[in-house]
Formats: C-alpha cells, structure tokens, sequence
C-alpha cells in the first residue's frame, strides 16, 4: 500500500491498513518511547497509545511533512504527557550529584553503541530533555514551554545530563608523564 492509501485506508478505520500502518513505523516508535521511558513495559504502553492516538486523529494529518515524522512526534508528545505527570524537574543540578557507575560495563555499552542503555543511568528530567534537545532537536525555549518549567531548568536539565553521560562513559585515567604512559 502506499503512503495515501495507508492514510485513507486508517480514516476508513480498515484493520489492514492500521496493521500495515503499525508494522511500517512501529518499530520507530517504539525507539523513541524506549528512550523516553525507563522500563520497557512502560515504553511498551506508551507505543500502544502512540498508535491510537494515531489512529484517532488521522483526520488531522494534513499532509504537511512527512506521515512518519507525524507519527513519531505523536509518540514523543504521548511520552512527555505521561512523564509530565510523574517528573518533578530540579531547578538546578549541583556536580557533586553525579555518580559514576562500574567503567567495565560502560565501555560494553559505548563499543556496542547502546544508546538506550547509557540513557537509561540519567534520571527522568535530566534524560527528557537530553531525548527532547539532543535526539529531538527542540530548543530549550520549546523544551520549556513543552515540559512546563522554565529555560534556565532546561538548561541546567541538559548540561546535567552531558556531564553524568561524559563522566559515566567517556572519562578514563587520564596519561601523564610520571606514570610512563
């Protein structure tokens, strides 16, 4: 089916063409969903609800853009409604809150290139908007209005998160000349 017939088959409420709509981009959405939320069954939810919203509102796609990039925003937007919900965001972030974890299975993760994993040791606000301003590309004005918390928050919520991610993954003992290195 192509792209048009996908979308007017989902406004018709065809099962096929929803089916087809799920296999072609669920994957995708599902990644997205995985690094929003912590656990899998509640990414796993969170794509479920993606797509009925999708199927809900297809009446509103107007085919500006791409239906893909559509779909995947409306998982994004699924998965801050939730954690807009649970995530207290802290206003700033001291750098003594960093805590490293074990270098042995970071380096695992980074050779292996598993972003989800490294994502998956920042705490919930500072991992939002790292997914909304890295991955995303959001602004902070746009993170701010998006989470309800202020620039400055967003900010702090960013610089927080790329220094626990460098720290955690990518700071080795440093060479020196008294060790022979």
């Amino acid at each position: 089916m192509t792209e048009a017939q996908l979308i007017s088959g989902c406004l018709k409420n065809d099962r096929k063409a929803q089916h087809q709509v799920y296999n072609t981009f669920g994957a995708n959405v599902m990644g997205i969903c995985k690094r929003y939320m912590k656990d899998r069954e509640r990414a796993e939810e969170m794509a479920m609800n993606a797509f009925l919203t999708v199927f809900q509102k297809i009446g509103q796609f107007k085919n500006e853009g791409s239906f893909e990039g559509w779909i995947l925003r409306i998982a994004v937007n699924c998965c801050l409604m939730e954690l807009r919900k649970k995530t207290t965001f802290q206003q700033e972030v001291q750098p003594d809150a960093i805590q490293l974890h074990d270098a042995s299975k970071t380096d695992n993760m980074v050779l292996e290139g598993d972003i989800e994993q490294m994502l998956k040791i920042l705490p919930e606000g500072a991992r939002i908007v790292f997914n909304l301003y890295a991955i995303e590309g959001y602004k902070h004005h746009e993170i701010a209005n998006q989470l309800g918390i202020s620039e400055g928050t967003s900010k702090s919520q960013l610089n927080y998160a790329r220094e626990k991610l460098k720290k955690t993954f990518f700071n080795h003992t440093p060479k020196t000349a008294s060790d022979g290195r």
